[in-house]
């Protein structure tokens, strides 16, 4: 009896053992599975605009993502950021007496990798394709929609292809506004941490012109526009409309070498096929990793009023998304490991016709995990 007794609790033992190791690996897994990333950034910040009074301002942003593997094939994206309903901005104004921020969710898509070389995307994403730099839209836009991507290694040469379909503005009475994405590009492997990528794309959007402003019905971010006037009850409204279509045309090359110091240069050039005039665009920009943490990088941009869509562009340098010409010089230094601060002084005109002079400075401290 005693025999089968101590079986039994043994046996008992070693089950309750087995679960528990099994209960400990399913967390294990899960941990595993998961990683979350962030960052936080302290920013001063002076607009001077020619005619206008200079404003000062403190600002921060906030940003915690999620990145979970749900099996081999599938991962979930989600990112919560301070935002104020801007899509090119995260930053909110330390302002009106100490209240809560507002937080949103900026990135909630799904990633679907079905065979090693292409995967597809749906939701509301990070940008899926190449970006050289900030010509044809802000680095911060999450764009809304569905897309693929695919890599095809030739040697040391890998080809590179993009294609998506995304939602800007959802109508029920009218056709919806979209923005449908191409891009090719040829990535060449000359050494360790050194490539140069070369490549075109098109960004087509579908139903802007005529339509009401995007982000803000009162200002265009410097495009074209034309009025429509509309009476009720003997009141006059105007509304301001997109005065043309925007089918962008980018072509860019990146190259990151070492010469002594990781440097990187950029350049990229657009055209918009469906504006009659205004509608080129081009930037260059070169950064430099010195030794003993610092880094200095320079760009120049200039923007024709119709040379992209001002909603998505780059607007926290010049205000403008477009109709702008400037400088963007800027030095960093790493404070210590994933903790940095930098310095940058945008110079450049406003309206490219009798514009406006422009001058904003920022200082950034951030920190990222």
């Amino acid at each position: 009896m005693k025999q089968w007794v101590m079986t039994g609790l043994m046996t008992g033992a070693m089950a309750m053992g087995a679960v528990a190791q099994e209960k400990v690996a399913e967390k294990a897994s899960w941990a595993d599975s998961v990683k979350l990333n962030g960052d936080a950034l302290f920013r001063f910040q002076n607009t001077d605009e020619e005619g206008k009074e200079a404003r000062e301002r403190w600002r921060f942003r906030g940003r915690i993502g999620l990145d979970a593997k749900v099996n081999e094939e599938v991962k979930a994206t989600v990112r919560l950021v301070t935002n104020t309903g801007d899509p090119v901005s995260d930053n909110q104004t330390m302002d009106n007496a100490f209240d809560d921020k507002n937080a949103a969710f900026d990135r909630i898509f799904m990633t679907y990798t079905p065979v090693e070389p292409m995967s597809l995307r749906f939701g509301k994403m990070s940008q899926p394709w190449i970006a050289a730099d900030n010509l044809v839209m802000s680095g911060d836009v999450n764009p809304e929609g569905v897309a693929v991507n695919g890599t095809a290694p030739l040697g040391a040469m890998d080809l590179l292809a993009h294609g998506g379909a995304f939602v800007v503005d959802e109508r029920q009475a009218d056709d919806e506004t979209m923005l449908y994405t191409g891009q090719v590009a040829a990535q060449f492997n000359i050494g360790e941490k050194e490539s140069v990528i070369v490549g075109g794309s098109i960004y087509a959007y579908d139903n802007v012109e005529g339509m009401g402003l995007q982000v803000k019905a009162d200002n265009s971010f410097g495009n074209s526009t034309t009025k429509k006037v509309s009476t009720k009850d003997g009141v006059d409204t105007t509304t301001l409309l997109y005065a043309t279509g925007y089918t962008i045309i980018e072509g860019f090359v990146k190259a990151t070498i070492n010469v002594g110091m990781p440097l990187t240069l950029a350049a990229q050039y657009m055209v918009n096929t469906d504006a009659d005039a205004y509608d080129t665009g081009y930037l260059g920009g070169a950064s430099v990793k010195l030794p003993a943490g610092f880094g200095v990088g320079y760009q120049y941009r200039y923007l024709e009023k119709d040379s992209t869509f001002g909603a998505f562009g780059e607007t926290t340098d010049f205000i403008n998304g477009t109709d702008l010409e400037g400088h963007v010089p800027y030095v960093s230094y790493d404070i210590s490991k994933n903790f940095n601060i930098k310095a940058q002084y945008a110079f450049g005109e406003k309206g490219l016709d009798n514009g406006a002079d422009v001058e904003v400075i920022k200082v950034d401290l951030a920190c990222k995990f």
